[in-house]
């Protein structure tokens, strides 16, 4: 039986002849998959770009400097780097949970198989932090069905007005009346064109668009803020703002049975 036509066993059922059992067991990744593994990145970027343009431009070398970083993940011990047959994961320990930042699966299909097989196997250690840009619907459904929930969300929105030669400053911090933020530089795969602006505490509604100017005014083509999933005045203000949800963050621990109402001894539950 072809591995692409495995489902999910529901009440009972089992679709296109499949087991849930079936599923590939994540394997840890070699360096003999890393062009297959940059080739996925590639492609998820590539999926996601039109959604923010300038915040996810990807640079001019994306896949090669992608390529060398995801390899030095692959050598490093502390790191958790897994695949199945159809997807990876790579998970990097912070502050007391597992970072998913790089994970993507050949096709959207195998995001309820093997991209929640992934997340499982990933969170059997403790906590999990999964990075989801909001796009990648079926990824946040592989996320909730582990048991993951939106920790915070990052809204984004492009700045007009951003000089072609901001002021030569080494200065990162950003502090106006009502606001705080900082300029942190796009990771090496996207090239919005200068520092990001990440807002990280407002207290004022209107120091908003003045932390907005002033950090356009030092090379700022993107400003970010984040907001937590109970606050729906900020949201709101985003909104109106002009900014857009731009990425979740999930976090928690995952369930680990993947036997859909086991706890009514419908499947048998290895766990």
């Amino acid at each position: 039986m072809s591995t692409g036509q495995r489902l999910l066993a529901t009440d009972g059922e089992v679709t296109h002849g499949a087991r849930v059992d079936e599923i590939d067991e994540p394997r840890p990744l070699t360096s003999a998959d890393l062009a297959w593994v940059v080739e996925l990145a590639s492609a998820r970027r590539a999926d996601i770009e039109s959604f923010a343009p300038r915040f996810w431009k990807p640079a001019q070398d994306a896949s090669r400097t992608h390529a060398a970083f995801l390899g030095s993940l692959i050598a490093e011990p502390d790191v958790l780097s897994i695949r199945t047959d159809h997807g990876f994961l790579f998970g990097r320990p912070r502050s007391g949970a597992l970072v998913v930042d790089d994970m993507a699966t050949e096709d959207d299909a195998f995001w309820s198989l093997d991209g929640e097989e992934l997340l499982r196997s990933a969170g059997q250690g403790g906590r999990l932090r999964l990075v989801c840009p909001v796009p990648e619907t079926l990824k946040a459904s592989a996320a909730t069905a582990v048991g993951l929930s939106v920790a915070e969300s990052w809204w984004h929105r492009d700045l007009p007005h951003v000089l072609s030669s901001p002021p030569d400053s080494e200065e990162l911090g950003v502090r106006v009346d009502g606001a705080v933020g900082r300029l942190v530089p796009a990771p090496p795969v996207y090239a919005p064109g200068g520092p990001v602006l990440l807002v990280a505490s407002l207290t004022d509604p209107n120091a908003l668009s003045v932390i907005e100017d002033e950090a356009a005014r030092r090379g700022a083509p993107v400003s970010v803020v984040s907001q937590k999933p109970d606050d729906d005045r900020l949201a709101e203000l985003l909104t109106s703002a002009g900014y857009k949800r731009t990425t979740d963050y999930y976090e928690g621990r995952t369930s680990w049975c993947r036997y859909p109402g086991h706890e009514q001894a419908r499947h048998r539950c290895p766990c």
